[in-house]
């Protein structure tokens, strides 16, 4: 099978052509929204030796863990475990609803629950999170599709209970374990598809009984690609996504933040035509300064933002090129995403290649076809997988090793969890510190 190569230097001419104000954008905004000054106050002896770690970032870095105990050899569970911790802090929690109750009343929370390819138990989620530190996510509580075929059967009253029903028991089990929960997902896109197989204002109905039964969790409000890039070039501020959210917002609906799904499903033959007829080559996926435009608007809401499920494509048949092009894709989305004031985490969908949606595993069909992984399907790192490393490991990681005399010492870091250590003539102590906000101390 022959596999078509990137033009890497097309696809990315619009952060070339915009390198000076994305840089100066990126670095004034990470340096002022992921920065803080902070104060440690030390102990012992006036002259010591102070080294400071930061071991986790306050920002998440999220993956779906979709495929933990999926894999159809063993061998790679433990790879795919410890891939995965190395960069992530979140994990998104599968809750799709025909997948968690294919058979009515009988719902896959525990461990020992069948198997379902993509689609882990939530209690085996949780231990993994447990086990390394890592922050879970529900997704989603409701959605137009994943609806289970035994709903078909009832009418739309009866429909209000069993939706009503499932929140609830969801809730009885995790609103105490997972934090947040995508409510609500993909409605403005695809809003038609909810009205066939749910009822009328299903999306609102679920947003109140989010406000009902998640009352202390963060509820937030997903959406993806058609209400937002798709329809910028010609809605501008009007696109669907928008418009829902002001509605929702005005209504007094429980919506806490935002997220905003980036797949970039197209074929590389849609993006080397160009998709454009007044001329331009590119949408907001390739479009740099337009992307920032669309950023900033949701921006302005002032809520917490999520670029909440991403596919950056490498294409298949790991091609060196194309996994090249995709490296480089990811720094400078990272560098916009990270820089954006109001963002809160950013969640890469697939870790792996060849376990995407809609595809037998290993194909090259389906969303496959994107190579949208860190890992290749023999669990090897890509660059992508490296630069991503080399991002939030080294590049926005605070650590050094610095003597002092007296008991303090200030310094300016990264927002996260800081392994603390302090050496003198007396010996050695290690503290754990949460520096999370602005001027933060902490004592050693």
């Amino acid at each position: 099978m022959e596999f078509q190569r990137v033009d890497k230097e097309y696809l990315l001419q619009s952060f070339r052509e915009n390198r000076e104000m994305l840089d100066r954008r990126n670095d004034e905004n990470i340096e002022k929204y992921r920065k803080g000054d902070f104060t440690l106050k030390l102990s012992g002896s006036n002259r010591k030796t102070v080294t400071v770690k930061q071991k986790k970032h306050k920002f998440l870095f999220g993956c779906t863990a979709f495929m933990l105990d999926s894999f159809e050899v063993p061998e790679k569970e433990p790879i795919y475990r410890e891939k995965f911790a190395k960069l992530f802090n979140q994990a998104v929690v599968p809750l799709y609803w025909s997948d968690l109750e294919p058979e009515e009343g009988q719902l896959r929370f525990s461990r020992d629950s069948v198997n379902i390819y993509r689609r882990p138990p939530v209690d085996t989620v949780l231990n993994f999170c447990n086990e390394y530190g890592i922050e879970p996510k529900g997704h989603c509580l409701l959605w137009n599709r994943f609806v289970p075929e035994w709903l078909a059967k009832y009418s739309t009253e009866e429909r209000k209970k069993i939706v009503e029903s499932h929140f609830s028991q969801i809730a009885a089990h995790y609103a105490d374990k997972i934090p947040s929960f995508d409510v609500i997902n993909e409605s403005a896109t695809n809003y038609h598809r909810g009205l066939a197989f749910l009822f009328e204002g299903y999306d609102e109905y679920a947003l109140e009984l989010g406000r009902k039964y998640f009352p202390n969790n963060i509820k937030i409000i997903n959406e993806t690609m058609g209400a937002i890039w798709y329809y910028y070039h010609t809605c501008g501020k009007y696109i669907p996504f928008n418009m829902q959210l002001k509605e929702f917002l005005a209504k007094g609906h429980a919506i806490d933040e935002i997220g905003l799904q980036f797949h970039m499903f197209g074929k590389l033959t849609d993006y080397v035509k160009g998709r454009m007829s007044d001329g331009r080559k590119f949408d907001a996926f390739l479009n740099a300064p337009e992307h920032i435009e669309i950023l900033d608007l949701f921006d302005a809401y002032e809520l917490p933002m999520h670029l909440s499920e991403i596919t950056l494509p490498s294409y298949a048949g790991n091609l060196p090129e194309n996994e090249a092009y995709q490296a480089e894709l990811l720094r400078e989305y990272y560098r916009i995403w990270f820089g954006t004031k109001n963002m809160k985490s950013i969640v890469w969908w697939n870790l792996v290649d060849g376990y995407a949606a809609y595809a037998p595993q290993g194909t090259f069909e389906g969303e496959n076809q994107y190579g949208g992984g860190l890992l290749r399907y023999d669990m090897s790192e890509k660059p992508a997988y490296k630069m991503l490393d080399h991002l939030i490991n080294e590049e926005w990681n605070t650590s050094f090793t610095r003597e002092v005399c007296g008991d303090t010492l200030s310094f300016r870091g990264f927002f996260g969890e800081y392994e603390i250590t302090v050496e003198d003539e007396n010996g050695k102590k290690t503290t754990t510190a949460l520096l999370h906000t602005d001027k933060d101390t902490a004592s050693v």
